[in-house]
C-alpha cells in the first residue's frame, strides 16, 4: 500500500489523525491549522497540492473515502 502523510496503512492511520486533529482543534480550529501549516513541512505541501480542489478529489486522490470522513467533522 502506498505511503501518504496518512502512514502506510492509509485508512486506519488516517482515522487516527483525524481524531487526533479533532481533539487538537477543540479550541481554536484556523490557529492549529495555522501552526501545522508553519510547522510541518509535510502538511504544508499536502495543503498546497489540495489547494483548489473539492474535499471529494482531495479525499479521492489520497486513495480515501470521502463519505467515511464526512460526519466526523
Amino acid at each position: 500500500m502506498a505511503s501518504s502523510i496518512f502512514g502506510n496503512r492509509r485508512n486506519n492511520s488516517a482515522l487516527s489523525a483525524v481524531q487526533q486533529v479533532r481533539s487538537i482543534l477543540g479550541g481554536d480550529p484556523q490557529a492549529a491549522l495555522n501552526s501545522m501549516y508553519r510547522n510541518n513541512p509535510q502538511f504544508h505541501q499536502f495543503a498546497d497540492s489540495m489547494r483548489g480542489k473539492t474535499p471529494e478529489q482531495a479525499f479521492r486522490e489520497n486513495g480515501l473515502d470521502y463519505g467515511m470522513f464526512k460526519g466526523m467533522f
